[in-house]
């Protein structure tokens, strides 16, 4: 599928980007989700120095594989990262779990949300909780996390989209991060048209991840 990298795409069209990049192109999705994780700790690089304090919010699915990339990436850089894993580790699966042993062999710090008392010593927030494919209100320890997010007054990135927005609709499902930058992949999603969903996005910037076309 040949598109304008401007031109904004539903799931529906993101995923047989994945499927066609994976099955006709044979890209691994593991290729994918390093590049997007690359990608924003080349952002982040670039206008954070290494005095900056960084703590990375992991959710339960790929996007949280992005964030343990970006984790990597920022670690070898000698960035001082916190990784906050709001799910068990046993929970992970894919190249998301394999993403996660990787940043634990590496020494990475990370953290159960519990554990985490207040935002004061950080200087930035990456939001690796939720991706496209959200579809149900947020609740639970997941509201709590972004009501913590948003009160910090922290500069927030967001991973794709930020958490709790619908990629198609706009929707904010229920709530949603407000972030300062988002770097989404590959494409504008659908639902970044919606008016209510320009004042979470911040500054977004499109991310080249090597979809074919």
């Amino acid at each position: 599928m040949k598109v304008s990298r401007k031109k904004y795409l539903s799931i529906k069209q993101i995923y047989k980007l994945d499927k066609d990049a994976n099955e006709k192109y044979f890209i691994p999705s593991f290729v994918l989700m390093e590049n997007a994780g690359k990608s924003v700790a080349e952002f982040v690089i670039s206008r954070f120095n290494k005095k900056s304090r960084i703590i990375i919010f992991c959710g339960p699915g790929k996007n949280a594989g992005d964030g343990f990339v970006v984790a990597r990436y920022l670690k070898l850089k000698d960035y001082d990262i916190d990784v906050v894993l709001c799910e068990k580790e046993n929970s992970y699966s894919g190249d998301t779990k394999l993403n996660l042993k990787i940043i634990k062999k590496l020494e990475v710090n990370c953290l159960k949300f519990e554990e985490v008392k207040n935002l004061n010593r950080y200087n930035l927030i990456i939001d690796a909780l939720f991706g496209i494919g959200l579809n149900r209100n947020i609740s639970g320890k997941y509201l709590r996390i972004i009501e913590k997010i948003n009160n910090s007054g922290k500069k927030v990135v967001s991973i794709d989209i930020p958490s709790g927005i619908n990629g198609d609709t706009g929707d904010v499902m229920g709530i949603a991060i407000k972030s300062d930058y988002t770097i989404t992949m590959g494409f504008l999603k659908k639902g970044f048209r919606n008016n209510i969903t320009k004042k979470f996005l911040g500054k977004v910037i499109i991310a080249d991840i090597g979809y074919p076309g």
